[in-house]
């Protein structure tokens, strides 16, 4: 794992304060969140205590900037959360990725869900997107949506050991609606668990020789007893006592609604093998002039505000779109004042006693992704399941593995991201189908014996692979047929997307120093490949190079699947 863990600083101490976009503009953001505030205000206005309204609503922004999260219980009345559950738990069902750590949805991609207004409101309620306007600053877009149900289970993996997300050169924030699967009540395990007041902070980035800021993906996370201490102690500056504040969501009445500063808060969702499966919906916000990504769900029937948000159509303009939803703002206020426990209040969930103690051991010992699949392949091997199938096991938990990429001030990573999740949560029959075509592949093509090779001399050959690929990407026309796993969407995005993956992929290869890292970018490496060869005309090349990096593969994983198993027809 790579040792360039960042640390968390004031603004004073950064290295390169100025490749921070979120530092650059603080007379804009202010002037911007006046505005903000006088439309709520007259919002309120005409309304009983309406003063009292628009104090509420400033109380909460400054929570939010204070803490970095802000919850709400039963902010979405019962009757349309189920309308929204209900379109859910149809489309989880049918086309959820069913993965070995939780089932995914790109929900983007579903326009049964984008199309469902109730849906809709779950995660951009209008309150919320005033909120996180404010506080970032600036009009507002949603560049991610996805639904994830997750079952009990014990586990620490990559995408829930103690970490911050994205980049940081900018602000990114999330709304997470959580609640028990099938129900309409609150999360009752899984749940979001932060460390209050760490948005303060902010990750140190690293100088290149020419003056470039730059970050990596192993730079915000905190998978050691080491990384968990340097993150309470970063928080307890800002606690007389210097004690840690450890706050878990769970056992709340109704479904909860948090907005967290995502790219400063230090957090994770705290898996045990207690309480029910949970089932979430995940928005990520930024500012409409950080970086060109959007969510560019098309043919959106809505209000100005959903198309604002959703399909990047600015319409009369942000402000007038959210004015437009002032209604919905106010009542959320009134709610608030009349029914005080709508916020969540975070000290009444703080991890105390035993079982602060118990979160603390549980992180304190690293990622134990390992472990589970271990015991998952074990119980494989029982002659009764067939090595494809073993093989398809053990690609699902190589996929949630450990894969350090770099993080630009440019952000220019965001063109990467719709290919890394695509490969990372594929389902089981889709990666089976990839890999029986691999198999077939590199016995047609005669591509050696899969053979492990010394550390050093396998990252040769990925990083050597991997560049090959990006050259054959660059020069190739597009084949005109697009995979359904990407959805509906346009074929020239999608190429884009997977190349500067390829690339990113690369130089993270070239810089991988350990085991496990090794074999998760040998997986995403040679998926990739195989989703290239049918993205672009790349002809035999293509698919020897495919075959090249599936064979690599193969031998790093050879202990679970033997190698007169994996050929086996």
């Amino acid at each position: 794992m790579s040792p360039r863990y960042a640390s968390l600083v004031p603004a004073e101490e950064l290295a390169s304060p100025m490749a921070y976009r979120q530092l650059r503009r603080p007379r804009e953001s202010a002037d911007f969140r006046r505005e903000v505030e006088e439309l709520v205000r007259q919002a309120c206005r005409e309304q009983e205590a309406g003063d009292l309204l628009a104090d509420a609503f400033v109380s909460m922004s400054a929570n939010l900037a204070g803490e970095g999260a802000l919850s709400f219980t039963g902010l979405v009345p019962a009757p349309r959360f189920v309308r929204a559950r209900t379109a859910y738990d149809s489309v989880m069902r049918a086309e959820g990725s069913r993965g070995s750590l939780h089932s995914y949805l790109n929900a983007a991609q579903s326009s049964l869900l984008v199309g469902d207004p109730h849906f809709r409101e779950a995660f951009a309620h209008p309150l919320l997107v005033a909120l996180i306007a404010h506080i970032l600053g600036g009009p507002v877009k949603i560049v991610d949506l996805r639904a994830k149900d997750t079952q009990p289970l014990d586990v620490v993996a990559r995408d829930n050991t103690l970490h911050i997300d994205n980049n940081p050169f900018m602000d990114e924030f999330k709304v997470i609606v959580t609640w028990t699967s099938g129900t309409e009540r609150g999360p009752s395990g899984q749940g979001l668990t932060y460390l209050p007041r760490t948005n303060r902070l902010f990750r140190q980035c690293q100088v290149g020789p020419r003056g470039e800021a730059w970050s990596d993906e192993d730079s915000c996370i905190f998978p050691t007893r080491t990384r968990v201490d340097e993150a309470l102690a970063a928080q307890a500056r800002f606690y007389d006592d210097r004690l840690p504040r450890v706050v878990h969501l769970k056992d709340l009445p109704f479904p909860c609604h948090t907005i967290f500063a995502a790219s400063r808060l230090v957090h994770h969702r705290y898996r045990t093998s207690t309480g029910a499966p949970r089932s979430a919906i995940m928005a990520s916000f930024h500012r409409t002039d950080d970086g060109a990504d959007r969510l560019g769900v098309g043919d959106l029937t809505g209000t100005d505000l959903d198309r604002s948000l959703l399909s990047g159509v600015v319409g009369p303009g942000f402000l007038a779109a959210l004015r437009s939803e002032a209604t919905d703002i106010v009542d959320a206020l009134r709610l608030s004042v009349s029914r005080p426990d709508l916020v969540v209040d975070p000290d009444r969930h703080l991890l105390e006693g035993d079982g602060l103690h118990g979160w603390y051991a549980r992180l304190s010992e690293g990622v134990s992704l390992n472990r589970l699949r271990e015991a998952t392949l074990a119980g494989s091997r029982d002659g009764a399941t067939p090595a494809v199938e073993r093989l398809v096991l053990r690609v699902q938990y190589d996929l949630q593995g450990p894969l350090s990429m770099p993080l630009y001030a440019d952000l220019s990573e965001e063109d990467r991201k719709r290919a890394r999740i695509v490969i990372r949560e594929m389902a089981p029959e889709r990666i089976r189908h990839f890999v029986t075509r691999l198999r077939a592949d590199r016995i047609r093509r005669g591509a050696p014996a899969p053979v492990r090779r010394p550390f050093d001399r396998s990252v040769e050959e990925l990083h050597h692979g991997l560049r090959t690929l990006d050259q054959a990407m660059a020069s190739a026309e597009p084949s005109g047929y697009v995979d359904p796993i990407w959805g509906p969407t346009d074929g020239h995005r999608v190429v884009r997307s997977l190349h500067r993956f390829v690339v990113d992929l690369a130089r993270t290869a070239k810089r991988t120093e350990d085991e496990d890292s090794l074999v998760t970018a040998s997986a995403f490496g040679a998926l990739s490949a195989a989703l290239a060869t049918d993205l672009l005309v790349l002809g035999a090349p293509g698919r020897d190079i495919a075959a090249r990096l599936f064979t690599l593969y193969l031998g790093l994983v050879a202990s679970d699947v033997p190698e007169r198993e994996s050929d086996a027809p």
